[in-house]
Protein backbone atom coordinates (compact mmCIF):
# COMPACT_ATOMS: atom_id res chain seq x y z
CA UNK A 1 0.00 0.00 0.00
CA UNK A 2 2.68 2.30 0.80
CA UNK A 3 4.85 1.59 -2.60
CA UNK A 4 0.99 2.28 -4.01
CA UNK A 5 0.76 5.56 -2.71
CA UNK A 6 3.96 7.07 -3.42
CA UNK A 7 3.56 5.88 -7.09
CA UNK A 8 0.45 7.36 -7.05
CA UNK A 9 1.92 10.53 -5.16
CA UNK A 10 4.74 11.15 -7.92
CA UNK A 11 2.74 10.24 -11.22
CA UNK A 12 -1.19 11.70 -10.75
CA UNK A 13 -3.08 10.05 -13.89
CA UNK A 14 -3.10 13.32 -15.98
CA UNK A 15 0.61 13.21 -16.08
CA UNK A 16 0.67 9.51 -16.56
CA UNK A 17 -0.94 10.51 -19.45
CA UNK A 18 1.15 13.00 -20.62
CA UNK A 19 4.53 10.95 -19.54
CA UNK A 20 3.05 8.22 -22.28
CA UNK A 21 2.08 10.47 -24.43
CA UNK A 22 5.63 11.78 -24.81
CA UNK A 23 7.21 8.41 -25.07
CA UNK A 24 5.02 7.81 -27.65
CA UNK A 25 5.70 10.34 -29.97
CA UNK A 26 9.99 9.66 -28.49
CA UNK A 27 9.42 6.20 -29.89
CA UNK A 28 7.49 7.08 -33.08
CA UNK A 29 10.40 9.63 -33.91
CA UNK A 30 13.15 6.98 -33.54
CA UNK A 31 11.71 4.86 -35.37
CA UNK A 32 10.93 6.97 -38.07
CA UNK A 33 14.87 8.31 -38.15
CA UNK A 34 15.81 4.41 -38.24
CA UNK A 35 13.28 4.06 -41.50
CA UNK A 36 14.71 7.41 -42.69
CA UNK A 37 18.57 6.05 -42.32
CA UNK A 38 18.02 3.38 -43.73
CA UNK A 39 16.26 4.33 -46.51
CA UNK A 40 19.33 6.70 -46.56
CA UNK A 41 21.91 3.80 -46.65
CA UNK A 42 20.03 2.02 -49.46
CA UNK A 43 19.79 5.34 -52.11
CA UNK A 44 23.92 5.39 -51.09
CA UNK A 45 24.58 2.05 -51.78
CA UNK A 46 22.75 2.10 -55.39
CA UNK A 47 24.05 5.72 -56.16
CA UNK A 48 27.99 4.11 -55.34
CA UNK A 49 27.17 1.16 -57.65
CA UNK A 50 25.57 3.64 -60.60
CA UNK A 51 28.33 5.77 -60.20
CA UNK A 52 31.42 3.11 -59.96
CA UNK A 53 29.71 1.36 -62.83
CA UNK A 54 29.99 5.37 -65.17
CA UNK A 55 33.40 4.88 -64.07
CA UNK A 56 34.47 1.53 -64.71
CA UNK A 57 32.85 1.92 -67.94
CA UNK A 58 35.21 4.38 -68.98
CA UNK A 59 38.19 2.59 -67.65
CA UNK A 60 37.09 -0.34 -69.67
CA UNK A 61 36.91 1.51 -72.97
CA UNK A 62 40.43 2.90 -72.48
CA UNK A 63 41.67 -0.44 -71.88
CA UNK A 64 39.90 -1.88 -74.81
CA UNK A 65 41.63 1.10 -76.97
CA UNK A 66 44.97 -0.06 -75.85
CA UNK A 67 45.34 1.68 -72.55
CA UNK A 68 46.32 -1.67 -69.99
CA UNK A 69 46.84 0.45 -66.98
CA UNK A 70 43.73 2.41 -67.12
CA UNK A 71 42.24 2.36 -63.78
CA UNK A 72 38.60 3.61 -62.79
CA UNK A 73 40.30 5.69 -60.25
CA UNK A 74 43.74 5.86 -58.81
CA UNK A 75 43.38 3.64 -55.62
CA UNK A 76 41.28 0.77 -57.61
CA UNK A 77 43.08 -2.75 -56.37
CA UNK A 78 40.92 -4.77 -58.70
CA UNK A 79 41.14 -5.85 -62.41
CA UNK A 80 38.50 -5.32 -64.60
CA UNK A 81 37.20 -8.80 -66.20
CA UNK A 82 34.97 -7.65 -69.16
CA UNK A 83 31.31 -6.30 -70.00
CA UNK A 84 28.76 -8.13 -69.75
CA UNK A 85 25.31 -7.14 -71.55
CA UNK A 86 21.27 -8.58 -71.79
CA UNK A 87 20.93 -6.75 -75.63
CA UNK A 88 16.64 -7.86 -74.86
CA UNK A 89 16.42 -6.01 -72.13
CA UNK A 90 18.89 -3.61 -72.62
CA UNK A 91 20.84 -4.61 -70.03
CA UNK A 92 24.92 -4.44 -68.96
CA UNK A 93 27.27 -4.14 -66.30
CA UNK A 94 31.37 -4.23 -65.95
CA UNK A 95 32.44 -7.18 -63.91
CA UNK A 96 35.12 -6.85 -62.43
CA UNK A 97 37.70 -9.84 -61.40
CA UNK A 98 37.09 -11.63 -57.71
CA UNK A 99 33.38 -11.81 -56.13
CA UNK A 100 34.27 -10.68 -52.40
CA UNK A 101 31.60 -8.52 -50.95
CA UNK A 102 33.99 -5.00 -51.47
CA UNK A 103 34.57 -5.88 -55.17
CA UNK A 104 30.87 -6.33 -55.59
CA UNK A 105 29.53 -2.93 -53.92
CA UNK A 106 31.23 -1.87 -57.43
CA UNK A 107 29.88 -4.42 -59.98
CA UNK A 108 28.96 -7.85 -60.50
CA UNK A 109 32.26 -10.63 -59.68
CA UNK A 110 33.71 -13.31 -61.57
CA UNK A 111 34.39 -15.92 -59.10
CA UNK A 112 38.21 -16.54 -59.46
CA UNK A 113 38.06 -20.21 -58.55
CA UNK A 114 36.04 -20.98 -61.77
CA UNK A 115 37.28 -20.92 -65.32
CA UNK A 116 37.11 -17.33 -67.53
CA UNK A 117 34.12 -16.86 -69.38
CA UNK A 118 34.54 -18.97 -72.88
CA UNK A 119 36.91 -21.60 -71.37
CA UNK A 120 36.13 -25.47 -70.81
CA UNK A 121 33.86 -25.50 -67.66
CA UNK A 122 31.54 -23.40 -65.99
CA UNK A 123 32.44 -19.56 -65.20
CA UNK A 124 30.59 -17.64 -62.54
CA UNK A 125 29.72 -14.36 -62.22
CA UNK A 126 27.71 -12.67 -59.04
CA UNK A 127 26.14 -9.64 -58.28
CA UNK A 128 23.77 -8.13 -55.92
CA UNK A 129 20.19 -8.25 -56.34
CA UNK A 130 18.92 -4.86 -55.67
CA UNK A 131 21.91 -3.17 -58.03
CA UNK A 132 23.93 -4.71 -60.65
CA UNK A 133 22.18 -8.16 -61.30
CA UNK A 134 18.13 -6.32 -60.06
CA UNK A 135 17.60 -7.15 -63.96
CA UNK A 136 18.39 -10.89 -63.52
CA UNK A 137 15.00 -11.49 -62.82
CA UNK A 138 14.46 -10.55 -66.52
CA UNK A 139 16.08 -12.91 -68.24
CA UNK A 140 14.63 -15.18 -70.49
CA UNK A 141 14.86 -18.89 -71.63
CA UNK A 142 16.36 -18.25 -75.11
CA UNK A 143 18.19 -14.95 -74.48
CA UNK A 144 21.80 -13.93 -75.61
CA UNK A 145 23.64 -13.13 -73.07
CA UNK A 146 27.20 -11.19 -74.41
CA UNK A 147 30.74 -10.82 -72.61
CA UNK A 148 33.14 -8.75 -73.75
CA UNK A 149 36.81 -9.26 -72.60
CA UNK A 150 39.61 -7.04 -71.69
CA UNK A 151 41.05 -8.31 -75.05
CA UNK A 152 38.12 -7.17 -76.93
CA UNK A 153 36.88 -10.56 -77.84
CA UNK A 154 33.07 -11.15 -77.80
CA UNK A 155 31.63 -14.18 -76.38
CA UNK A 156 27.64 -14.62 -77.00
CA UNK A 157 26.18 -17.20 -74.24
CA UNK A 158 22.56 -18.04 -74.67
CA UNK A 159 20.47 -18.75 -71.59
CA UNK A 160 19.11 -22.33 -71.25
CA UNK A 161 17.63 -22.12 -67.82
CA UNK A 162 17.06 -20.74 -64.50
CA UNK A 163 16.77 -22.27 -60.96
CA UNK A 164 16.60 -21.52 -57.83
CA UNK A 165 19.08 -23.20 -55.10
CA UNK A 166 20.81 -22.50 -51.96
CA UNK A 167 24.06 -21.32 -52.15
CA UNK A 168 25.94 -23.95 -50.35
CA UNK A 169 23.91 -26.56 -52.70
CA UNK A 170 24.12 -24.92 -56.06
CA UNK A 171 24.79 -28.13 -58.10
CA UNK A 172 27.20 -25.84 -60.34
CA UNK A 173 30.68 -27.76 -61.50
CA UNK A 174 33.09 -25.58 -62.62
CA UNK A 175 34.60 -28.26 -64.54
CA UNK A 176 32.06 -29.60 -66.46
CA UNK A 177 32.05 -30.74 -70.06
CA UNK A 178 31.33 -27.74 -72.58
CA UNK A 179 31.70 -23.88 -72.15
CA UNK A 180 29.02 -22.86 -69.90
CA UNK A 181 28.35 -19.68 -67.54
CA UNK A 182 25.91 -19.11 -64.80
CA UNK A 183 24.99 -15.87 -63.46
CA UNK A 184 23.92 -15.25 -59.97
CA UNK A 185 22.28 -13.49 -57.43
CA UNK A 186 19.98 -13.55 -54.27
CA UNK A 187 16.41 -14.65 -53.89
CA UNK A 188 13.94 -13.40 -53.86
CA UNK A 189 14.39 -10.68 -55.28
CA UNK A 190 12.20 -8.21 -53.34
CA UNK A 191 13.61 -9.93 -50.43
CA UNK A 192 15.18 -7.16 -47.81
CA UNK A 193 16.93 -9.46 -45.56
CA UNK A 194 20.08 -11.97 -46.23
CA UNK A 195 18.95 -15.79 -47.15
CA UNK A 196 20.08 -18.84 -48.37
CA UNK A 197 18.59 -19.31 -51.64
CA UNK A 198 20.38 -17.86 -54.74
CA UNK A 199 18.75 -17.70 -58.33
CA UNK A 200 20.99 -18.83 -61.49
CA UNK A 201 20.64 -18.15 -64.90
CA UNK A 202 22.52 -20.70 -67.05
CA UNK A 203 24.10 -20.37 -70.28
CA UNK A 204 25.74 -22.05 -73.06
CA UNK A 205 28.17 -20.44 -75.47
CA UNK A 206 27.20 -19.46 -79.26
CA UNK A 207 29.78 -17.88 -80.41
CA UNK A 208 33.10 -16.29 -80.10
CA UNK A 209 34.95 -13.57 -82.06
CA UNK A 210 36.25 -10.19 -82.23
CA UNK A 211 34.52 -7.21 -81.07
CA UNK A 212 32.38 -5.54 -83.87
CA UNK A 213 34.09 -2.33 -84.58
Amino acid sequence: QIHSTSLRGRCPAGQRGVTLARLTRIVLALLLLAGLALAGHGAYIKAKAALSQILLARAFEQRLAGDINAKPWPWADFTIAGRIEAPRIAQSAIVIAGASGQAMAFGPGHMLNTPDPGEEGTAVIAAHRDTHFAWLKDVAVGDTIRLTNPDGKLLEFTVTGTRIAKWNDSGINAHAYGKHMDLITCWPFDSKFHGDLRYIVETDLKASGPRPL
